[in-house]
């Protein structure tokens, strides 16, 4: 049931209710009223016909029935009321009723009320049904006296048909004015409650729109009463909740766009450990299905030292830390903070990746190996034939000048070390400056043949140079660019057995997106090929995969770290691929210069 229905019925109600009071009220008022009116009449025509009888009757020796009752029927005439004399002894001696011998047949008097009633008090009232005309009638009676001698009673009557008759119009004509004012009442009480219920379901309909968070109209003002301070109210309060509603979606966004862009992953848990929230970043690093909302943490990804974690965080309610791993031993470490939010009883799990930071401090060991290594075993070499020739000054001048030949091969070895270092050091700070110039992939060809000529006779591979002549030219630091070719070039032919085949070629590649075509070089040996679980990691400094083959060839390890730089330099990458036992393609490729 709406409001409007309560407020309509419950105005009908108490408008019904008061006028049915008011019927009953007035009916019963009313009734009296005219019950006294009539009584008054009666009194009045009493008196009259008192006068009247008492001027005209003879003396009381002198009644008879003829003289008296003329006297009376001449009286009733001028009325509408019954009326009757009455002697002292209570012989009726006239009635407008009776006449002759049905006038002499009539009861003595004396007994009734309103006779008795008179003789005591001078006055007498009552309602009964008359024994002589079967009709009820409303009586009354007063004392008549000549010279202070009473002589009689008059007595005046009403029949009470007429005087019901009267009370049931009054009766009609109230229950009728009840019934109008009832439907003019409920008619204006329907009005008169739309027209409040109006703005009342106005602000209704409002508030539903606000709770769903939409922006409303405010509302309409159009009086001064309470509804209309009541609108005023609302539309104040209205605009207050509009501008927290903003603010704080402003803040939600300002936070959903930290949380979806940080690295770090971020999750929330509650008192069951099932996951309420958890942003990007948390997802890809704990591999969650698409349905986690409302799932056991547990559950989705079984890591024992993270619900540990949690429980520690539950038990002792304060912040746990510890460093975990989020699966295998091949997968990445992380950080792991979990924060219990008390009030809510949920728990906010922090994952902070550092396994590129691990990766880094790992590389950094092996790089301060390596180069211990590296230095260690010239250093001690020369060391040892220095002291040989130190402290043996009979050594034959054929084994000194084999001697002094290690020491010159071992500080060359040195020399080839540190000047790839700081290659290496001076590529990655940036500080190289290009002395860009075009240039054709062929123009380095003859430099590649001088460079490599002897080498590929004494192992007996083949350099196959397949690069077009109608490829773009690039825009290259010559100088650097020919060190690309070298170290590509020098690493196949040491892992490529003799007889083996070395192919260069190249080709422009278009790009989907609006950057330049690239020009890819392939740089394809037949030699040993590299391991699957190498590959990610040949080009990190000092990493070798065959290292006994490489510290006998006397390589240094830096070689394809520096290919990387440079290429990088250039707005170019690197990649490869190979099979265990079928040789490995380098790729690398440069953006192709665009000519005007």
């Amino acid at each position: 049931m709406n409001i409007r229905t309560q407020l309509t019925l419950s105005y009908i109600g108490i408008v019904l209710l008061v006028l049915f009071a008011m019927y009953f009220f007035l009916a019963g008022t009313l009734k009296g009223l005219l019950s006294d009116r009539i009584t008054n009449e009666l009194e009045i025509q009493a008196a009259l016909a008192k006068e009247f009888l008492i001027e005209e009757l003879p003396q009381k020796e002198d009644f008879t029935y003829q003289v008296i009752d003329g006297l009376v029927d001449r009286l009733g005439e001028t009325g509408k009321v019954r009326l009757t004399f009455i002697g002292a002894d209570g012989t009726v001696w006239g009635d407008t009723e009776r006449d002759g011998e049905s006038l002499i047949a009539m009861d003595n008097h004396l007994t009734r009320e309103e006779v008795q009633d008179a003789l005591n008090l001078g006055s007498g009232l009552s309602k009964r049904k008359s024994a002589t005309t079967q009709i009820e009638y409303r009586y009354l009676a007063i004392t008549m006296k000549q010279n202070e001698d009473l002589i009689g009673f008059c007595r005046v009557a009403l029949p009470m048909k007429t005087v019901n008759t009267a009370l049931g119009n009054l009766q009609w004509i109230l229950l009728f004015v009840s019934i109008a004012g009832s439907i003019l009442a409920i008619l204006f009480g329907i009005f008169a409650t739309g027209a409040i219920v109006k703005p009342i379901r106005k602000l209704t309909q409002i508030t539903q729109s606000v709770a769903s968070g939409e922006v409303t109209s405010p509302v309409e003002v159009n009086s001064a009463n309470e509804l209309g301070q009541l609108s005023r109210n609302f539309n104040l309060m209205t605009d207050k909740v509009q501008e927290q509603i903003e603010k704080i979606s402003v803040e939600n966004q300002r936070l959903e766009t930290i949380l979806n862009n940080m690295s770090e992953g971020v999750l929330l848990v509650n008192g069951a450990s099932e996951i309420t929230y958890a942003n990007p970043a948390a997802i890809v690093m704990l591999n969650l299905p698409d349905m986690y909302i409302g799932r056991a943490l547990i559950e989705i990804n079984r890591i024992p030292e993270l619900q540990a974690l949690l429980r520690e965080a539950e038990q002792t309610e304060t912040v746990a830390f510890s460093e975990i791993r989020l699966g295998n031993l091949q997968e990445s470490e992380a950080e792991v903070t979990v924060v219990p939010v008390t009030a809510e009883s949920e728990y906010v799990i922090v994952i902070h990746d550092v396994s590129h930071v691990r990766q880094l401090e790992r590389i950094r060991a092996d790089f301060v190996a390596n180069v211990s290594h590296e230095l260690r075993t010239p250093l001690t070499t020369i060391q040892g034939y220095a002291e040989t020739l130190l402290n043996n000054g009979s050594t034959k001048s054929k084994k000194r000048k084999e001697f002094i030949v290690k020491i010159l091969n071992h500080s060359a070895r040195l020399s080839r070390l540190v000047s790839d270092l700081l290659e290496l050091a001076r590529l990655e700070s940036g500080d190289v400056e290009l002395k860009r110039s075009l240039c054709h992939l062929n123009d380095f060809h003859e430099q590649i043949l001088d460079v490599f000529e002897p080498v590929l006779e004494e192992s007996g591979v083949t350099l196959q140079w397949e690069i077009p002549e109608d490829l773009p030219q690039t825009n290259v630091d010559s100088q650097l660019f020919m060190q690309v070719f070298v170290n590509l070039i020098d690493n196949a032919i040491k892992y490529t057995p003799d007889g083996g085949v070395i192919a260069v070629s190249a080709e422009v590649v278009e790009t989907d997106s609006d950057a330049a075509d690239e020009i890819v070089v392939h740089i394809k040996d037949t030699g040993i090929g590299i391991p699957l679980e190498s590959q990610p990691r040949v080009f990190e400094r000092f990493y070798r995969v065959d290292e006994g083959r490489a510290r006998k060839m006397g390589g240094t390890g830096l070689g394809l770290a520096i290919t990387k730089h440079i290429l990088l330099c250039h707005n170019g990458r690197i990649w490869l691929e190979s099979e265990l036992g079928q040789g490995t393609v380098l790729h690398f490729a440069l953006p192709v210069e665009k000519s005007d």
